[in-house]
């Protein structure tokens, strides 16, 4: 029952990479009239090669699939600039590549790394394994949902206008996608060897200082001007990121301790 259950999942998530990808490309196919845009969703073939190997020829380990997550952001963030560069603030509602569709598109993004950890050979070979999965599971699934919640706030300025300058709505866009990319950073702060994990601490500090310097706080930021400037409620995430911030902060201070 295990292994069919494993299977279903490792099934969805090849099925939901493919949806994604193809989706993403198909937003300027559509909105320029231009089919050869869809050769874009072959920049996640080497994420979705590396992972079939894994799969079905080798051994899908934990520290191996965390070099498929690094190879999937590296073709996700191009393609989500991709599509803000080249649709800009055309999207159109009423298709069915719309702004609505792209938000579901890109929340597929959470559901992946959940698959991808949960579905790893070794995931539940020792406790400290499962400690790892549960936690990476909730800190990074938080932090990606943090970054297309960011995007949303660019989407739903095109469809109601609240008054933010286009920079402000490209800048909001760069943040996200450097969220995404960090997310390939704190998977690399574990080292997985022998059944065991650490971490690697200075990768830890330099890692969290990156996150509160270059993500959470200007999140905050931004979140707070959105919200104060131009009146989009954005209260719940402004709280998600102070919070983030103090655990953060506290993070820093054990990981300083741990390096002595």
């Amino acid at each position: 029952m295990a292994y069919f259950c494993m299977c279903v999942a490792r099934f969805v998530f090849f099925a939901l990479m493919i949806i994604q990808c193809f989706f993403l490309a198909g937003y300027p196919a559509t909105y320029k009239n231009n089919r050869h845009w869809y050769a874009l969703a072959a920049s996640f073939a080497p994420a979705v090669i590396v992972w079939i190997c894994l799969t079905i020829v080798s051994k899908a380990k934990l520290r191996r699939l965390f070099f498929v997550w690094g190879l999937y952001i590296c073709a996700l963030i191009p393609n989500i600039a991709t599509v803000f560069a080249v649709v800009g603030d055309s999207f159109d509602k009423n298709k069915l590549l719309g702004p609505n569709a792209l938000k579901m598109v890109l929340c597929i993004t959470p559901l992946l790394l959940l698959l991808m950890l949960h579905t790893a050979d070794d995931s539940d070979q020792t406790d400290e394994h499962r400690e790892l999965v549960s936690k990476l599971s909730y800190q990074m699934a938080i932090d990606l949902f943090d970054a297309v919640e960011m995007i949303d706030i660019v989407l739903e300025e095109n469809e109601h206008d609240f008054g933010i300058p286009n920079g402000f709505g490209a800048f909001m866009i760069v943040l996200a996608c450097l969220c995404l990319a960090l997310s390939t950073w704190q998977l690399a702060e574990n080292k997985l060897a022998g059944g065991e994990t650490k971490i690697r601490f200075r990768t830890a500090f330099f890692r969290n200082i990156v996150e509160i310097f270059l993500v959470n706080l200007p999140f905050l930021i931004v979140r707070g001007v959105v919200f104060f400037k131009y009146g989009k409620d954005e209260s719940i995430f402004i709280a998600k990121n102070g919070i983030i911030l103090i655990l953060s902060s506290i993070e820093l201070c054990s990981i300083s301790d741990c390096c002595g």
